[in-house]
């Protein structure tokens, strides 16, 4: 069995205006952080150390923030339960997976059609975590 290590810090803790969890699995560390009604997965080294943006391993748009704030704690527990041989530890794979999610029953990887209406905010999240990156 795999110790997971995680470190939590929410917005009201915190001056980023966001909420973020490393999880940490031997020296492999992923990071989750949730900004308002997006939520994504880093690797946290790659993130740490990238010069410009770093690719998420998974982002997730929703329709609501108590959705964002719900499903992130359930990811919080399910990457702990995750091996650190799994794709979001050290099987990584660059690709553009982002998921819609309107609630626990329907939520989907984004399409094509759907990649221009959230293309500002896609933007925007990322400009956020190249400014805050440093902090985390």
């Amino acid at each position: 069995m795999t110790q997971s290590m995680v470190k939590i810090s929410m917005r009201d803790e915190n001056t980023l205006n966001c909420s973020f969890a490393i999880i940490t699995k031997d020296t492999l560390s992923i990071i989750l952080i949730l900004k308002d009604c997006e939520c994504a997965i880093y690797n946290y080294n790659d993130l740490r150390t990238a010069k410009e943006n770093c690719h998420y391993l998974l982002l997730k748009h929703y329709k609501s923030p108590s959705f964002a704030y719900t499903d992130f704690l359930k990811m919080i527990g399910k990457m702990c339960k995750k091996r650190k041989d799994n794709k979001y530890f050290s099987c990584r794979k660059e690709e553009d997976n982002r998921m819609i999610f309107d609630n626990f029953e329907h939520k989907h990887l984004i399409k094509d059609e759907e990649k221009d209406a959230y293309r500002e905010k896609l933007s925007d999240f990322e400009n956020f975590v190249l400014r805050v990156k440093s902090e985390l």
